[in-house]
């Protein structure tokens, strides 16, 4: 089953993108993956993604649902989201139809942002989870993403990563026939998002504070834009352009 493809204007150029098709038109759908699990487990930050919403219409021309989706390995929609958030702690487990649905959608298409929200090196879900994903995908395994990864440049340059804690100073992902479908980070990037009642945050982002923030801020516009891009900027056209950037 192939993810849905159509095409959507951002910045005054247009890109070949993978979006999912609402009755309203074609929008960004902010997609969660919702486990059988705890709720705390799996989504411990339920407002963070109105404020992602926010800032990717403020910063760019994307259209998107005001609401975001909670879908299910199991849930036909899957294939109708071709973004999607996993950030988990504890336990990961999966079903038999749930990892081969994971399968198909990663393999059609789709895009999965996997997060440790524990942010511990060998934790129990760092563990479960590479384990779980080694019956999917048996002949492949997570790599560290290179500084020339498309992820590090599909809307902003960045020169780091970021998270409400600092465990690792890089990205993983898994490839499937020559695409980053899978990005895996446990440096819990939403957490970096959250707020309280009043609009006030609720983590220090450690060790960097604030400007710790504001890379997991951009971190999350470049993983949205990669889902809608993929490895479009790093095309030999934008290398100078970009090389110029980064000297400055």
């Amino acid at each position: 089953m192939r993810v849905r493809t159509v095409c959507l204007v951002t910045l005054h150029i247009f890109f070949s993108v993978s979006i999912a098709i609402s009755s309203s038109g074609n929008r960004f759908f902010f997609a969660q993956l919702k486990t059988n699990g705890d709720l705390k487990e799996w989504d411990p930050y339920p407002y963070a993604s109105r404020d992602i919403l926010s800032f990717l219409q403020q910063t760019t021309s994307v259209k998107t649902e005001s609401e975001r989706r909670l879908i299910r390995l199991s849930d036909p929609l899957l294939f109708e989201s071709p973004f999607l958030i996993y950030s988990g702690s504890g336990e990961c487990h999966w079903t038999s139809e749930e990892r081969e649905n994971l399968k198909k959608y990663l393999s059609g298409g789709g895009f999965l942002f996997v997060e440790d929200r524990a942010g511990e090196k060998n934790g129990s879900f760092d563990y479960s989870f590479r384990k779980e994903l080694a019956k999917i995908f048996p002949e492949k395994t997570l790599t560290i993403l290179s500084r020339d990864h498309a992820i590090f440049r599909s809307f902003y340059l960045l020169r780091s990563v970021g998270g409400r804690k600092l465990t690792n100073t890089y990205l993983e992902g898994l490839e499937i026939d020559g695409r980053t479908a899978l990005i895996y980070s446990q440096n819990d990037v939403l957490g970096a998002w959250a707020k309280d009642i009043l609009g006030n945050f609720l983590y220090e982002c450690q060790p960097g504070g604030e400007s710790q923030r504001w890379e997991s801020q951009k971190l999350t516009l470049n993983l949205i834009f990669y889902s809608l891009t993929g490895s479009y900027k790093t095309d030999s056209v934008h290398l100078p352009f970009i090389e110029e950037k980064l000297r400055r």
